[in-house]
C-alpha cells in the first residue's frame, strides 16, 4: 500500500515492489527504507539527499533531474533506465554518494554527476555515459596506509566527453568502451584493461598507463609521444600506429 503526502511517496510495510507509477518532486532526503525495487517508473525533479537507500533495483525506469547527493544507494542495480533529461541536457546529481557495489546495465546515464562519489566494485556495462563527470571519484578501497586497491568494471559503454580527472582505477576491467575526448588528467590506469577500447582521452597530463594492457585498442588519435608506455601491451598490429607517431620511417 502506498501513501502520498505533501513531503512525497510514503512506502508502507509489504510494499517493496513499484511498478506503474509517476513521481514527481518527492522529498525522500535523510529517509532510510532499504531492497525497494521499483519497475516501469517515471521519478522526476525530486530530492534523495542524504536517504540510506540500500540495495535498491530499478528496471525500466526514468529518473530526470534527481538529486541524490551524499545518499547511499550500494548494492544496488539500475536496469535498462534512463537517467537523462535530453530536452535540458542534464542527469542526476550523485555528488559525494556513495554506489559501492552498484550496477548499471544497458542504460543511459549521460551528464550524471558523481564527482567525489565512493564507487568502489562499480559495474556499469553496456551503457551511454556520454559527458559523465567522476572527478575525483573513489573506485579504490583504502584498507591500510600502504595498501590501497581499486576495483571496478566499465565495459562496452560509451564514455565520450566524460571527466575522469585524477581517478584510481589501477587494474580495473575498462575494456570495449569508447574513451573519446575524455579528460584522463592525473588518473591511474596502471595495469588496467583497456583492450578492444577506443582510446583517444583529449587531456591526459599525468595521466600514468604502465603495464596497462591495450591490445587490439584504437589508440590512432593519441599523441604516443607524451605518454609513457612502458610495459604497455599492444597487439602486433598496432606496431604500425606507434612506429608513426614517433615518426620513424621503416626501410
Amino acid at each position: 500500500m502506498l501513501q502520498n503526502f505533501e513531503d512525497g511517496l510514503v512506502i508502507l510495510p509489504g510494499t517493496e515492489i513499484i511498478t506503474d507509477r509517476n513521481f514527481t518532486n518527492l522529498d525522500w532526503s535523510e529517509i532510510e527504507h532499504l531492497g525497494l525495487t521499483f519497475k516501469n517508473c517515471y521519478i522526476s525533479h525530486s530530492n534523495f539527499s542524504g536517504c540510506k537507500l540500500d540495495n535498491i533495483t530499478l528496471e525500466n525506469c526514468t529518473l530526470i533531474n534527481c538529486n541524490f547527493e551524499k545518499s547511499s544507494i550500494q548494492d544496488s542495480y539500475f536496469q535498462d533506465c534512463l537517467l537523462y533529461d535530453k530536452d535540458q541536457q542534464i542527469g542526476c546529481n550523485f555528488n559525494l554518494a556513495s554506489l559501492n557495489g552498484s550496477k548499471f546495465d544497458r542504460c543511459d546515464i549521460s551528464m550524471t554527476n558523481f564527482r567525489r562519489a565512493n564507487l568502489f566494485q562499480l559495474s556499469i556495462n553496456e551503457c551511454k555515459a556520454q559527458g559523465c563527470n567522476f572527478e575525483f571519484a573513489n573506485f579504490a578501497n583504502i584498507v591500510s596506509r600502504n595498501i590501497v586497491f581499486s576495483c571496478a568494471q566499465l565495459t562496452k559503454t560509451d564514455f565520450k566527453y566524460s571527466n575522469f580527472e585524477g581517478v584510481y582505477l589501477e587494474k580495473c576491467d575498462l575494456s570495449e568502451s569508447k574513451f573519446a575526448c575524455v579528460n584522463f588528467s592525473k588518473a591511474n590506469l596502471e595495469e588496467a584493461d583497456l583492450t578492444l577500447t577506443e582510446f583517444a582521452p583529449s587531456e591526459y597530463d599525468g595521466l600514468s598507463i604502465f603495464k596497462a594492457d591495450m591490445r587490439n585498442a584504437d589508440i590512432r588519435n593519441i599523441d604516443i609521444q607524451k605518454l609513457d608506455f612502458s610495459g604497455v601491451k599492444i597487439s602486433e598490429w598496432q606496431q604500425d600506429v606507434f612506429i608513426e607517431g614517433l615518426g620513424l620511417i621503416v626501410c
